[in-house]
């Protein structure tokens, strides 16, 4: 009788975890935040949760699916037993779980991150106004009317432009990436929380969405973010650099790689809060070093660098051994990209665009 049990809960489990095509990704070392509790309660999504050394052992939600470090290691994923631990690439075996079982959109986000309604990102193929500018860059919290404001990762040498953007025409985009707008407490760099005294608390216009022009960059994080099925495997988040830096690294190549297959970056918003766990400015402001001083580099490097046509995953691949060569990633970073690679192949994940 028990054998029987196990084995209804384990078709069971089976099903519900390929009953969804929508995922959120989330990682936490907390006790389940009011946040994750609403987000699993959103209809239609699967919330998958993957916990860390220093998560709570007894972590539980209802309608959610939670990795723990031990069922992490069991998976199968060559990539698990390289990620460090403690470390918030824990969540890239978050996004291969959620790929291998079905997933045509995930939602990236945090636990102290709540969508102001339902999940709704902006169809696949729309059509927008583009976002072009004379800098390389563009600081999107403009273009939603709070010029006084910019992103964390945006480069400080160009805050004070006024001439980063314009709006070139209307276009038909394949989205690749749908970056949304946080509303309340949105992802600056410490530079700007120690620089303002108090609470932060900033609200932005709802605009209409907008797409990066080809060769234009803006940070993107892993915030409140909808990665299309062909931009998946751009999820990989580094472990060779801090934690602060991360996802905006991630956030830039990515831009370059969809560039590639003809998919576009857009922002939207604001479609998001968050209500921040608590955080030392000053530690961050040291996280977030290499931000301030390379995140010009990058671009100016990304804009600069040329590839070969063939499969987008090589490309990638290419791309990120020219990226440890020129220093913004470390050597030790590669065989876990080649790892990532191999484990989305694994799994059976292949691209749609060429």
């Amino acid at each position: 009788m028990k054998l029987i049990t196990y084995l209804i809960l384990l078709t069971l489990s089976i099903f519900t975890t390929h009953a969804h095509d929508k995922w959120i990704v989330v990682t936490t070392i907390q006790s389940p935040t009011n946040q994750l509790k609403k987000m699993a309660q959103i209809e239609n999504w699967q919330l998958l949760v993957v916990g860390d050394q220093r998560t709570p052992s007894d972590w539980h939600l209802e309608n959610c699916i939670y990795l723990s470090p031990e069922t992490q290691l069991s998976l199968g994923y060559a990539l698990a037993d390289m990620l460090p631990w403690n470390h918030y690439s824990r969540k890239n075996i978050g996004y291969l779980y959620a790929i291998q079982h079905g997933a045509k959109l995930i939602y990236d986000t945090d636990d102290d991150n709540e969508p102001i309604s339902a999940l709704n990102p902006i169809s696949p193929d729309s059509t927008l106004p583009i976002m072009g500018s004379n800098e390389l860059c563009a600081n999107i919290y403009k273009y939603f009317d709070r010029p006084d404001v910019w992103p964390r990762g945006y480069p400080l040498e160009k805050i004070t432009s006024s001439r980063d953007f314009h709006i070139v025409d209307d276009r038909a985009c394949s989205i690749g990436i749908e970056q949304g707008i946080v509303n309340n407490d949105p992802d600056v760099d410490a530079i700007f929380r120690l620089t303002h005294h108090g609470p932060i608390h900033i609200f932005f216009e709802s605009k209409a969405a907008i797409a990066l022009e080809k060769e234009v960059y803006c940070p993107t994080n892993s915030q409140n973010t909808f990665f299309h099925h062909d931009a998946f495997f751009t999820l990989y988040l580094p472990s060779s650099v801090n934690m602060r830096v991360a996802d905006i690294w991630r956030g830039y190549w990515a831009q370059k790689l969809l560039n590639t297959i003809n998919l576009y970056t857009i922002f939207s918003g604001p479609s998001a809060v968050q209500e921040r766990n608590d955080h030392n400015f000053f530690v961050d402001f040291i996280c977030e070093y290499d931000l301030y001083i390379k995140s010009m580099k990058l671009i100016e490097f990304l804009n600069t660098w040329k590839h070969e046509k063939g499969n987008p995953l090589y490309t990638m691949l290419t791309l990120l051994h020219n990226l440890a060569t020129q220093g913004f990633i470390r050597e030790r970073e590669l065989p876990l990209c080649h790892a990532w690679i191999d484990d989305l192949k694994k799994i059976g994940y292949t691209i749609q665009r060429k």
